[in-house]
């Protein structure tokens, strides 16, 4: 479960360093919709990433896997430019 103890214990540099883990981990979802050849390309820094998430925290891991959705649902409806 979430602790939120867990956020008053990281840092500035740490919140941002996740900040951009999850906004890495969206670009890539976005190859995902790209096609075969692309996803390919997408699979392995993907599963790394997540892989790393489930490592650190499971809510850190769960906001990954939303990160991923968002970006899937946000290409397919046209709210991003790709």
């Amino acid at each position: 479960m979430f602790d939120p103890e867990e956020l008053r214990r990281r840092n500035l540099v740490s919140l941002g360093m996740d900040l951009l883990i999850l906004v890495t981990t969206g670009f890539l979802a976005i190859l995902f919709t790209k096609g075969l050849m692309a996803s390919l390309v997408a699979l392995i820094p993907v599963g790394t990433l997540l892989y790393f998430g489930w490592a650190s925290s499971r809510a850190f891991f769960v906001s990954q896997l939303l990160a991923i959705g968002v970006a899937i649902v946000a290409t397919y409806t046209y709210m991003l430019p790709y």
